[in-house]
Order: C-alpha cells, then structure tokens, then sequence
C-alpha cells in the first residue's frame, strides 16, 4: 500500500519582553521559583489583564515578515482546560481572529527553494512550569512541583497549514522560523532555554486520497534532532498500524527521547473541546493601519533576503543558507571581506572553516575589537598571490585573533613568506634531484605518485619556505614528465 504523510507543525516563540503579557511582573531567567507573580498571574479573582503593547507589536512584526494577512480588527479569547499549571484554568489566546493569516516562509532544502505555507500567527501568554520528581513524567511521578514565574510570558504562537510530508522539512522550516525571530530580535530563540517550542500534528493516508488520516499530535520535542527522529519514527508507527488493518486514534503522544518512541498521553482535544469565547476582561484588538505601516517600516533585512544577497555574491543557495542563519556580524563579516576579495567560496570557507574553527578552539564568541575585515581579506589574497601557503595562512589567523597585529607583520615575523624567485627554486629542485636519483628513476619508469615525494623533499630542503606549485612545475621539466 502507498502511504503519504502529512505534517503541520504548532510553534510556540516567547517573546522578548520586559514583562509579562497582561501584566507588570518581569520576565525573569532564573532558577529560582515562583519570584516574579501577582495575582493577575495566577489568576486570582478580581485581578483584570491589560495587554503588553510591545508584545502585539512584535507578534504583528513576525506575521509580517511571514507574508500574512493582518487582521485589522481582533479578539482576545479564553482558552479553557483545567492543569495545574494552569491556575485560572484558562488560557488567554485568539481563536478565529487572529494577528496574522494565511503567510508563507521560504526554506532550502536540497540546494533548492520550497515554501511552507503557514495558517495563522497569533498571540498566547504562557502557563507554569511542572516538574515531576522521579521519571518526569506525570503518571510515574513520586511529587510534582510548580512554578509560576512562567505563568502570563508573552507568546507568539505560529501554526502551518498541513503541508509538510517529511521530517527534513519540518527541520528546515523550524531553523528558517528560528532565525527569523532572531533577525527581527523578537526572541533569543534558543531550544535548550525553552525560549521555542513546537508539536508536531502528524497522519498518514493512502497516496492517491484527497482526505487526510487521523490527526495524531507529538509532544516533548526539545530539539531538532527530536523532532525529526519523532516524527520519522511516528510516520512508520501510523503506517505499519494502517497497512495491518488497525485504525489511528486521534490521540496526544509523547515523545521519549531516551527510547526513540512515541508513547499515547490523552485523547486529542478538538477546537470545541476547549469552549473558546472572547475575554470579557478584554476589549477588542484593533491594529489600525497607521500601527502597521509603522511596524512594517521596522522590518530588518529577512532571512531569504539575505540569502537573496549572498547568492548574488556568487555562492550557491546551499552556502547562502548556511550564513543566512549565522550570527549578524558574521554575516557583515562575509560581506566586507567579500567587497575587497570578489572570492565568494574562499570568503565563505575561511569565516565558516577557519575562523569560526579558531575561535571554538579558542573558546571565544567575538572577535577582539583590534580584529579588522581587512586582515582576512589579506590572507585570503596573499594566499591568492602565491605569496603564503594556506597553512601559513591559518598560523596567521590564529595569530590575528590573539594579538593586536597586521597579516604582513606575522607573515615577516615567523618567516612565512614564500620563495617565488625561479632560479632560487630551480637550485633546490637540481640538489634534490641529485640527492634522490633512485626516487628519479623510479618516476621515469612510470611512478609518477613519487612525484609528490619529490615535491616534499624540495619543500623540507627549503625550510618550507618555497611555492610548492612552482617547485612541482620546475620538478616536471627536470623530469621530462
């Protein structure tokens, strides 16, 4: 049987506020439990919510960069369920008024672009954190502690239409949203610190029907390689269950890491489940034209812009991904030493290889503030010019980026200058040649790998100090080859 899966994905951003959605408490990084709260936070009777404007700004700043419809007129809803995390016991959200609908976001995949089409971008403030002593899980659990410094965090919650059908997709959109929302500097962005979150929906159908299978929802997805080997390993579960001739419950799943399965939670929750209605506390949302077009000048360069950029540069769109999901002053990096290069590949190798490389060896995040575009641009060019090997070309970055020096100083300092002059070489290549004539007629006689021998000995008699491209051009003559 011919099966097709098909995927959607429910991303949860927390926004980078100062304060929390519908109240002033901070936003708070820490340890420490149940520090930043009152009782609008926890839901206490009487307390009334006021919206963070920051908050709406930056989610109407996100559905922008996504391509999607701004609703002009929105609502606040309460989503109602009862968890402990969840004191009011209900969440405040939108429902069919959202932000944003109806977008896009262009991702790479294979060298090659593909678009994944997104549904809706809306608002949701956070709930508090449950810790489960034991297993870490609930139904094993000896106790279970909660903290609400969580409780109200501003959120953008960004929901795709069904339309991934593998696990490299949904990598690939997950890294392009990602960075997205840390080009526009709405959020840190980072999985270990729970700063984005994402649920796969996932279902498998016969190839030839229109109609989608049984909705099956994954949680417990803490990283990228969770997610694509949880969604590769429930895409096979679904499918071996259909060709068996079982049916697929519409379920919640858990995604345990430590045995690469997914294992059933709860039944899975439709819409009306949750008795959605709008927020008596809370007026309409109205995003007038005047606040759009503001939000909208604010849009700094995208994601696939850039790599629209670096693709110009002359690298290829699998490259410009690569750096298009680089730090921002990487990527104005590239693009200086490109300007006085015009070698987009040796640009790109040496920030992505060799630079990047040093600095993790040497367990540093920036450059020192002596550290000059022009200092890589000329290792790339004296290494260009035959006047340095790449060897000495990295013993001269890792120079650069520990001292306070220029490449000329480094390279006349620690001798790294080649010898170019041909007479000089061709000296070297005739005492070599002499010293080794068994290595020569063994090269005469068709042995032509000893020619990189050859080339060695020529090299290590100079001091390493000589052009190997020219030693070996000399060499051939010499040897008739």
């Amino acid at each position: 049987m011919n099966l097709k899966p098909t995927i959607g994905i429910e991303t949860h951003i927390e926004l980078n506020t100062n304060t929390k959605m519908f109240c002033r408490c901070k936003v708070v990084d820490t340890e420490e439990p149940n520090i930043s709260l009152c009782p609008t936070c926890i839901g206490l009777p009487g307390a009334l919510p006021v919206p963070n404007e920051k908050a709406i700004r930056y989610i109407t700043l996100l559905a922008l960069a996504t391509g999607c419809a701004i609703t002009k007129k929105g609502m606040f809803h309460r989503k109602n369920y009862f968890y402990p995390d969840l004191p009011k016991n209900y969440q405040i959200s939108q429902f069919d008024l959202p932000v944003g609908e109806n977008g896009k976001l262009e991702i790479v995949i294979d060298n090659e672009k593909d678009y994944v089409e997104i549904e809706r971008v809306h608002m949701e403030e956070d709930t508090g954190k449950s810790s489960h002593e034991g297993t870490g899980r609930i139904d094993s659990a000896t106790s279970t502690s909660l903290d609400f410094n969580r409780s109200g965090v501003p959120l953008v919650e960004i929901v795709t239409k069904p339309v991934i059908q593998s696990s490299k997709v949904a990598v690939a959109y997950i890294e392009e949203l990602r960075q997205l929302a840390i080009d526009l500097d709405i959020s840190e962005g980072k999985l270990e610190k729970g700063n984005l979150r994402f649920d796969a929906n996932i279902s498998v159908a016969p190839s030839d029907s229109d109609e989608l299978g049984t909705k099956v929802e994954i949680k417990n997805m803490n990283s990228l390689r969770s997610l694509e080997r949880a969604i590769d390993y429930e895409i096979k579960r679904q499918s071996s269950a259909i060709e068996n001739g079982e049916s697929i419950i519409q379920e919640t799943r858990h995604w345990d890491e430590s045995k690469e399965t997914t294992t059933s939670m709860r039944s899975k929750e439709g819409s009306a489940d949750y008795r959605y209605f709008s927020d008596p506390d809370l007026p309409n949302m109205v995003l007038p034209d005047e606040f759009v077009n503001q939000v909208k000048e604010s849009l700094p360069s995208l994601p696939h812009e850039n790599r629209n950029k670096l693709v110009e540069t002359g690298l290829d769109l699998s490259d410009s991904n690569v750096l298009s999901k680089s730090e921002k002053w990487i990527l104005e990096l590239y693009f200086e030493v490109f300007d006085n290069t015009k070698d987009s590949k040796a640009t790109f190798n040496w920030i992505t290889g060799e630079l990047q490389g040093q600095m993790r060896k040497l367990e540093i995040k920036s450059l020192p503030e002596w550290f000059s575009p022009n200092f890589l641009s000329d290792v790339i060019k004296l290494i260009d010019e035959n006047k340095i090997s790449f060897t000495s070309g990295k013993v001269i970055l890792e120079e650069l980026i520990q001292k306070d020096t220029t490449p000329d100083d480094v390279a006349k300092k620690l001798d790294l200058y080649q010898e170019n002059d041909e007479s000089a070489i061709s000296e070297i290549v005739e005492e070599v040649i002499k010293n080794n004539q068994d290595i020569v007629e063994r090269i005469k006689n068709g042995e032509e790998k000893l020619v990189g021998f050859m080339v060695g000995q020529i090299i290590k008699s100079s001091g390493g100090s000589i052009n190997p491209g020219i030693a070996k051009e000399i060499l051939s003559k010499e040897l008739n080859l």
